[in-house]
Order: structure tokens, then sequence, then C-alpha cells
């Protein structure tokens, strides 16, 4: 599981605060909440509950293209609540090494008992490839997923 410092996490805040502001851009290629269907080629980590709610289930998933070294990390969340609940995340591919990327799904209302997924980039890469999400709950409560790993 990733280790975040408060001083990282403070440049994660100011990068979420700038992504949200470019994708309010029609031209922005920002991620967004899309539902989730499983691709034939993918690998995920553990599915854990997030720590402010037991009703939201999460885990992060690394898809790799059948044809080419090309991988993307996808964050998974299930709203299981009786009731809408606001999400965003932050997913990492290559969590801690100088190539490590994220993107960032904004915040949005998640309607209850509904499985949703924030898709990173796409980026080459040689396995294995590693990956983790930072799930934030109505704009207040973090946690990381486990680390998946695609071998």
């Amino acid at each position: 599981m990733a280790i975040i410092s408060w001083r990282n996490m403070s440049g994660f805040a100011a990068a979420t605060a700038g992504a949200l502001a470019l994708s309010a851009s029609p031209a922005s290629a920002a991620p967004t909440w899309q539902p989730w269907v499983a691709p034939a080629n993918y690998q995920c980590g553990n599915t854990t509950t997030h720590s402010a709610s037991v009703n939201i289930k999460m885990q992060t998933c690394i898809i790799k293209n059948p044809s080419s070294n090309y991988f993307q990390a996808v964050a998974i969340v299930v709203n299981n609540a009786s009731v809408s609940v606001n999400l965003e995340a932050a997913v990492f591919q290559n969590p801690n090494t100088t190539s490590s990327v994220y993107d960032i799904c904004p915040n949005k209302a998640i309607a209850p008992n509904t499985r949703v997924a924030c898709f990173g980039r796409t980026i080459a890469n040689s396995a294995p490839v590693k990956a983790d999400s930072y799930i934030t709950l109505n704009t207040n409560y973090g946690a990381f997923t486990d680390t998946a790993t695609y071998r």
C-alpha cells in the first residue's frame, strides 16, 4: 500500500486543483468517471473498503493492450450505500518511481448501488507494471487502494 507524506499530499491537492481547472475546457482530454466493463486482459489488486465508509468498495486494476506493451491503470469504485456519494480519484501508474504518471477523475456524485471506473492514460511500459489509486469520498475523506501489479 502506498504511503503519502503531507508535502506530497499538498502537491497532489495543487495538481488536483490544476487538473480540475483544465477539465472545465471543452478541448481537455481529462479522465471522467465511466461505467466499468471488464476487458479481456487485466489484473487487479485486492478489493478494499474505504476507511471512511463500509459502503464504498474500491480497487485498482491494470489493463494491457493484447497486441502491444501499452498499459492503462483504472480505479474501480462501488457505492453500496443507499444514498449518492461524491467521489474523486487519482490513478497512479508506476507509483514511487521517476516514470510515475497520474490522472484525476474530478469530483462527481455517484448514485447508490453503482460501480464506476476512473481510467488513467494508456502508456507504453514493460511488465511488471504497478498502479494504485487515491479515492476521495465526499470531498473530505481520502484512502489508497491496494497496489495492483501486472506481471
